[in-house]
C-alpha cells in the first residue's frame, strides 16, 4: 500500500461550522442544566446532611436521599457481600444500579472494620506518665458488624446519588451559597497513626464570616434587585438581627453564624 492510498484513507472528514456551534450550544445548556441541579440540590440540604473528612465536605446519606427524592432518583440495591481479612478484620460491599430518566449507572459503596470510625476501646490503670487512665483497643471481635454493614449501604446511597445527578467534590464555597460554612457541620480528623481525633462541634459562632459567605451574600444582593449600598446593609442588617444598622458588608462586619443565617433567610425568599 503506497504512502498516498494511506493517507487517503486517514484523511478527516470536515465538520461544519453550523454542526460545531450546534455541539456547543448542547453543551452549554447542559451546563446551565447541572448548574441548576447543584443549587436546588444543595438548597435542600442542611448542616447536619454534611461531615467534613479532612477538610473536605462530605454529602451523607440523609442528604442524599433528600435530593433523591426531588429528582425521582431510583436504585436497585444487591445482597452485601462480606470480606474477611487477616487479623479478624471484615468488609461490607454493596453495589446497585441507579437511574434517573433513560439513564442508569452502575455504583459501590464499601465500610471496613478497620476504619478507625469502629474501633472499640477499654480503659484501664492510670498511666504514671500521663497521669490518664491507659486505652486499650480491642479486638475486631468486639466490633458491631451491623454497624459497618449500616455505613457500607448509606456509602452506596451516597455515591450512587452523586454520581447520577453529577453533584461530586463540592466544596465549601458551593456550600457558602446556602448558608452553610466548615464551622457548622461535624468533622472528623485521623492522626498520622490513622486514629480517629473525633467529631469537630462548632465552637466560635462570633468568628468573622468567610469570603465565600460574602461573596454569596452580595451575589443574593445583586440577584434581589438591590444596588444602593445602605439598602442593602439595611436588608442584611435586618435579616441578621444585628443593630444598629452596618455600615459596609464584610467579613468584618458580620459573623460567621450571622452571614449563615442571611443566606438562609434570602434563600427562603425573605
Amino acid at each position: 500500500m503506497d504512502n498516498e492510498k494511506i493517507a487517503e484513507e486517514v484523511s478527516i472528514v470536515p465538520v461544519s461550522e453550523d454542526w460545531l456551534m450546534t455541539i456547543a450550544d448542547q453543551a452549554e445548556k447542559r451546563v446551565d442544566t447541572m448548574r441548576r441541579i447543584k443549587n436546588l440540590a444543595l438548597k435542600l440540604t442542611n448542616a447536619h446532611d454534611w461531615v467534613d473528612e479532612n477538610g473536605k465536605p462530605y454529602l451523607q446519606a440523609s442528604g442524599a436521599e433528600k435530593i433523591a427524592r426531588l429528582f425521582g432518583v431510583s436504585w436497585r440495591i444487591n445482597e452485601p457481600v462480606m470480606d474477611r481479612e487477616e487479623g479478624g478484620h471484615f468488609t461490607y460491599t454493596y453495589t446497585g444500579e441507579f437511574s434517573l430518566g433513560s439513564s442508569t449507572i452502575e455504583a459501590i459503596g464499601t465500610r471496613a472494620s478497620k476504619d478507625p470510625f469502629f474501633r472499640k476501646y477499654e480503659y484501664g490503670d492510670i498511666d504514671p506518665n500521663t497521669g490518664k487512665k491507659m486505652r486499650i483497643e480491642l479486638p475486631p471481635s468486639e466490633i458491631d458488624r451491623g454497624d459497618v454493614k449500616k455505613s457500607a449501604y448509606s456509602n452506596l446511597l451516597a455515591n450512587g446519588i452523586t454520581r447520577i445527578l453529577g453533584v461530586r467534590n463540592l466544596t465549601y464555597e458551593d456550600l457558602a451559597s446556602v448558608g452553610i460554612s466548615p464551622e457548622m457541620i461535624n468533622r472528623i480528623e485521623y492522626k498520622k497513626s490513622g486514629e480517629s481525633k473525633g467529631q469537630y462541634q462548632p465552637s466560635d459562632p462570633n468568628a468573622d464570616a468567610t469570603d465565600p459567605q460574602i461573596k454569596a451574600i452580595l451575589k443574593k444582593l445583586d440577584m434581589a434587585g438591590l444596588k444602593d449600598d445602605m439598602e442593602r446593609c439595611e436588608k442584611v442588617s435586618q435579616l441578621a438581627g444585628i443593630t444598629p444598622t452596618i455600615t459596609k458588608i464584610s467579613n468584618k462586619t458580620i459573623t460567621k453564624s450571622q452571614a449563615s443565617q442571611v443566606i438562609e433567610r434570602m434563600n427562603k425568599g425573605e
